[in-house]
């Protein structure tokens, strides 16, 4: 150890502690979905991994050729990198310390059986709802639809309502979590509530918000509930595959290996598997189906007899049936609505992405009705799904 310098002992230290951060910052979840969709994301990903791999390189060459320049090189690396990886902890883990109170939301428990409404009168087992994609904070987003469909479903007294991702538009501003809270409390105040995240409420280590907000303390990003016959699987997909990783694939499998074929299976997740969509510039990619996902999760679904796929992610409804399987795309909660199509799904059997609104859903013992309503309290698409 001699032979170490104190610039030397300077850029070890600074080497370990980038490549900590870097590690921690590139596992939150939803990241790498973030860098990879988005062009300036990917961008400044592409510039703090070039960053945290000079360093060590600067810091082998100056310990090889013993030479002035390495040396300023090798210390200049060291604090710059603490500085920029120092900031990005304290600015992240800031972020994500945001608290907004969520005291008198109707939140269903995941660890217990889907509740039924004591007003449930018809021979259904379930009578739920599913909406997507509300973006509250989102100066785009539609604030007059989202309202009109929150009355909507708090007046049909629901046995539980699910909304699938993307509650607000930036999740790492707690501002817009309070927005949401004070609307779903104002608007939804007889409603039963489950809340899953999406690619937004992730974005930038929104998720320790997003779960002080809208999750117990144990609770998973992964979980399963249950009604008689019928079962809601709900994964976590927020970008694309980047977050299926084996352990929640194992899971998902294990669930469906309990599950008798006969009974009815829904997979739940924000983002989808199959759909039609426009062009992302900032991707450089068609928001349609998704190779990785069909590749990853579609086999799964269709050799477990899967009924149905929901999920947002894109803002409009699709309808569409691939190999026994069914998927049904609904955010149309308040985002704003995709246009300029250039991708129109091969499996699409109807698609409407001029409307918002919420989907309907009866389960019975043998099927399943669903209505896409509209925020103008409008039926614009029903569908009966025999169950296997």
């Amino acid at each position: 150890m001699k032979f170490l310098k104190k610039h030397h002992i300077l850029g070890i230290c600074a080497t370990i502690f980038s490549v900590i951060i870097f590690i921690w910052f590139s596992n939150i979840i939803g990241m790498l979905g973030t860098f990879h969709w988005h062009i300036l994301y990917h961008n400044i990903y592409r510039f703090l991994t070039a960053l945290t791999i000079t360093l060590p390189a600067v810091l082998i060459l100056s310990l090889i050729f013993k030479k002035n320049f390495l040396t300023i090189l090798l210390c200049f690396f060291s604090i710059f990198d603490i500085i920029v990886w120092a900031g990005f902890f304290i600015a992240l883990q800031t972020l994500a310390s945001k608290r907004v109170d969520n005291s008198e939301m109707n939140i269903i428990s995941q660890t217990e059986e889907i509740p039924v409404s004591p007003n449930h009168s018809d021979d259904s087992i379930l009578h739920l709802a599913f909406a997507s994609d509300p973006h509250w904070g989102a100066s785009t987003a539609d604030a007059e639809a989202r309202i009109d469909i929150l009355k909507a479903i708090n007046k049909a007294d629901y046995d539980a309502v699910y909304l699938l991702g993307d509650i607000v538009d930036m999740g790492m501003i707690a501002s817009q979590y309070k927005l949401a809270v004070e609307d779903l409390r104002t608007y939804a105040a007889n409603t039963r509530l489950r809340l899953i995240p999406g690619n937004h409420d992730a974005i930038l280590n929104g998720l320790p918000i997003f779960k002080a907000t809208f999750m117990d303390k144990n609770d998973k990003y992964n979980f399963r509930m249950d009604k008689d016959n019928v079962h809601l699987l709900f994964i976590n997909m927020l970008w694309d595959t980047a977050e299926l990783d084996k352990k929640q694939t194992k899971w998902l499998i294990q669930q469906l290996e309990e599950i008798p074929q006969e009974d009815t299976v829904i997979v739940i997740s924000h983002c989808y598997a199959v759909s039609s969509g426009y062009y992302d510039e900032n991707a450089g990619k068609n928001w349609g189906d998704l190779p990785d996902v069909m590749a990853k999760l579609c086999p799964i679904l269709e050799k477990y007899n899967v009924d149905l796929h929901m999920s947002g992610h894109d803002h409009f409804f699709e309808y569409l049936e691939k190999d026994g399987v069914n998927y049904l795309v609904l955010g149309a909660m308040g985002g704003k609505l995709d246009e300029n199509f250039v991708y129109f799904s091969p499996y699409s059997k109807w698609l409407d992405n001029k409307t918002f609104g919420y989907v309907d859903m009866r389960f019975y013992q043998d099927h399943l009705d669903f209505d896409c309503i509209s925020n103008q309290g409008n039926i614009i698409y029903s569908k009966t799904i025999k169950t296997k």
